[in-house]
């Protein structure tokens, strides 16, 4: 996402963009607050990806869906 998360006006138009596109009701109170933890989650990232890391560095597996069982299976 290439939001500021210190320009909060520009957090609270894209949740307003995004609840209309999802046809979601949402009054000022709540676009501010959901606009509040978005910023917090952008400055996250963006603390994050300013940190030098190799593709060792990542401790989690890759997904591998498990087999689908069969259907004649016991």
């Amino acid at each position: 996402m290439s939001l500021p998360a210190n320009d909060i006006s520009a957090v609270e138009a894209y949740v307003r963009a995004s609840a209309a596109m999802l046809d979601l009701a949402l009054d000022d109170a709540q676009v501010r607050r959901v606009a509040m933890h978005l910023s917090r989650t952008l400055a996250m990232a963006d603390a994050l990806g300013d940190v030098p890391m190799a593709p060792a560095d990542e401790l989690a597996e890759i997904f591998r869906p498990a087999p689908f069982p069969a259907e004649d299976a016991p």
